[in-house]
């Protein structure tokens, strides 16, 4: 049940992704192996009318606890296969996909031998003829089925921090006109997603303040639009960024829509406009088929060489093919912002063809 699935998943598309796997998530419960060990301690038959009665009751509740305390694997499996790969990115980025593979295996055998164990002492319980035949057989049969569980320990963990893990996850819904806005730490990515939005992201005079993904809801002409906050990129190879960038590149390449890349061109800019342009052409190589919008932000506060030198930089990359167009605009002035939101709707999305996950 539980140990192939991953496998599965990798060589064929899964057809249909779940939307919120937050929600759902938050309805699985995963224990701990003293949670069960409790659980079932608590429940032992203190008394009987006969020791084969007590015996057999003991052996009942060890197995009945022990699976339906394990009955998450299930629904965690339901969930898992049906992960688009957005999710997916961001998991492997705390967790390994073998490990939790081998996980959801460790708990599925022990499942299946508990049965095994469960039906072959009933019949040792059955057979016995004296009270110690009777201690013997139950103890032992309430001991191995323990230890098959005690063997998970770890994997039970693994699969806890897993599931607490996608209950923060963003709800995506890939269906919607969607906009990922990108681009080095304090470009004023958070800024816009709070002047088009109601999502309030950090932001702060400091660099890196975003460190996860947030999700904005903009309207234009009756339609919902979804902004998504990405953490800033520093210029340097993929294998060499953090966990919090691989999130943003997470979201930039699994997620359809429409890149919006926003430069900097204030005077205590985080990175200078080279290397914004830069890390746009390390952006481009990881981006397929979405189109790119260059937005050159705070030019109310800039200076004219700064502003003449971004100009200048995508303009090249425009006459390059390299970008769809540039914008200019004001992130933390809602009109300004709205005006971006509205002018990318108008172009890609006001006649589009649904892309839903199914």
């Amino acid at each position: 049940m539980g140990s192939g699935t991953l496998e599965k998943q990798e060589k064929r598309p899964v057809q249909k992704y779940v939307r919120d796997p937050a929600a759902i998530a938050k309805k699985i419960h995963v224990p701990t192996y003293d949670e069960i060990l409790e659980r079932i301690k608590s429940r032992y038959p203190r008394r009987g009318k006969t020791l084969f009665d007590r015996e057999m009751a003991r052996l009942q509740a060890t197995f009945d606890i022990a699976i339906s305390k394990t009955d998450f694997i299930r629904d965690l499996t339901r969930l898992l296969d049906s992960l688009h790969p957005f999710y997916w990115r961001i998991i492997e980025i705390d967790f390994d996909k073998r490990k939790i593979r081998d996980s959801l295996r460790c708990i599925s055998r022990a499942r299946r031998v508990s049965r095994e164990f469960y039906d072959k002492y009933r019949i040792h319980l059955m057979a016995a003829e004296n009270k110690r035949e009777l201690f013997k057989a139950g103890s032992e049969a309430r001991g191995r089925i323990l230890s098959l569980y005690k063997k998970c320990r770890r994997s039970l963990d693994y699969l806890r921090n897993l599931v607490i893990f996608i209950q923060h996850l963003p709800g995506i819904e890939a269906e919607l006109p969607t906009i990922i806005v990108a681009g080095a730490p304090s470009t004023g990515k958070s800024t816009f997603i709070r002047s088009v939005s109601r999502a309030q992201p950090k932001v702060a005079p400091y660099p890196f303040t975003t460190t996860s993904i947030h999700i904005g809801h903009a309207y234009v002409e009756d339609d919902k639009i979804q902004v998504i906050d990405t953490p800033g990129l520093l210029d340097r190879d993929i294998n060499e960024m953090n966990p919090v960038e691989r999130r943003a590149i997470a979201a930039l390449k699994e997620l359809p829509g429409v890149v919006l890349f926003l430069i900097d061109v204030s005077g205590d800019r985080y990175m200078s406009i080279a290397r914004q342009f830069n890390l746009l052409n390390t952006v481009k190589e990881l981006i397929e088929d979405k189109p790119i919008i260059i937005g050159i932000n705070k030019i109310d506060i800039a200076d004219r060489d700064s502003l003449k030198e971004a100009l200048d930089y995508a303009s090249r990359e425009l006459d390059n093919g390299a970008i769809s167009e540039y914008i200019e605009l004001i992130a933390s002035d809602k009109s300004s912002a709205y005006n971006v939101i509205r002018k990318i709707y108008l172009r890609y999305f006001s006649s589009r063809q649904a892309h839903a996950f199914d």
